[in-house]
């Protein structure tokens, strides 16, 4: 399995990644790769599992870099791009472009790839999950055609397939699951099960939907103004995640009336706006609760609880531990 990268804007550097076949490996293999040169700098950790590979980017580039990109083998990928901006254009004007931008995410299959790479901000932050077809098929065994809807099919007919034509916003669920594979400090027997199980969770959800989307097109399907006026209520929330806005009040600033604002909410999130806003506090509680040093009470008042005993609880209900236990644990390792 072979990738060659051929950079746009600088004549005669060319980059040559070599996987084994199937990306097979016998146990947990992992690499931080640092780069400095002109155009490129930081670091790219790789994690190398059976069947699967993942890659977590941290970079500055030096914009736009524009690379000609080749596999000489069928692309399978999960792609979350944290911060900037993915930007593929292929030769062929019988595939499929995949363009993603930053907060978003798209799971797609590329049976050839040869076209174009662009990047174009400064700083990327992403995750991606490389994996081949044996290794879908193994997870989800007999039941495979069954949950795999039209992901399945097009594998079946080697034709591309994205399973969002534009990509979304990287929903609060699958946030905490980034989250929890960045940050994944167990060591390498642990470590393997545990990332296992994440990228077995992100599979899950992804057919889920995938299942729900297909049962949704025969009912209801959102014009393109609606479907960003629930975007602009779901930043909304996002961004005043510590005093937000009353279902009322959010209907008057994103221009929707009450019932269409919940319903179609519903639709593009996949649960109610106030159990949204409680998934996206506990997300940023959790990564709060690990990065900096603030009590419990601290982080409970900065994602908007007046009462830390409330916000524990509904911490304790998501992710069923306490969260002075995920403080201690990430203490403890800080230590070791």
């Amino acid at each position: 399995m072979e990738s060659t990268f051929k950079f746009e804007q600088y004549q005669g550097k060319k980059l040559i990644r070599k996987e084994r076949e199937g990306l097979r490996t016998n146990e947990i293999e992992e690499k931080v790769i640092e780069v400095d040169v002109d155009f490129f700098q930081g670091e790219n950790h790789e994690i190398m599992l059976d069947g699967v590979k993942i890659d977590i980017g941290n970079v500055l580039i030096k914009p736009p870099l524009i690379m000609q990109v080749m596999h000489d083998f069928p692309f399978l990928k999960i792609h979350f791009e944290i911060e900037g901006h993915s930007e593929y254009i292929p030769d062929n004007t019988k595939s499929i472009p995949i363009i993603i931008k930053g907060g978003q995410y798209n799971f797609f299959y590329l049976p050839e790839v040869k076209g174009t790479l662009r990047y174009p901000i400064r700083k990327r932050k992403s995750l991606e999950i490389i994996f081949t077809e044996q290794y879908v098929k193994k997870i989800f065994k007999n039941n495979f055609k069954e949950v795999s809807t039209d992901f399945g099919a097009a594998l079946e007919k080697k034709i591309p397939f994205a399973m969002f034509p534009e990509s979304r916003e990287i929903p609060s669920h699958l946030s905490l699951i980034i989250n929890d594979i960045i940050n994944c400090s167990y060591e390498k027997e642990i470590k393997q099960v545990y990332l296992e199980s994440k990228i077995i969770e992100i599979f899950s959800f992804l057919f889920t939907q995938l299942k729900d989307e297909k049962k949704e097109e025969k009912c209801v399907v959102l014009k393109k103004h609606e479907h960003e006026e629930i975007l602009k209520a779901e930043r909304l929330i996002r961004e005043n995640i510590q005093n937000p806005p009353t279902i009322l009040e959010l209907s008057k600033l994103s221009g929707i009336n009450q019932h269409k604002l919940k319903t179609n909410f519903k639709l593009v999130f996949k649960e109610p706006i106030f159990s949204y806003l409680t998934s996206i506090r506990m997300e940023k509680a959790k990564k709060m609760l690990i990065e900096e040093e603030l009590t419990v009470s601290e982080v409970a008042y900065a994602v908007g609880y007046k009462n830390p005993q409330h916000f524990t609880t509904a911490f304790k209900k998501k992710f069923n531990y306490l969260p002075s236990n995920l403080k201690k644990e990430y203490s403890l390792k800080q230590k070791v």
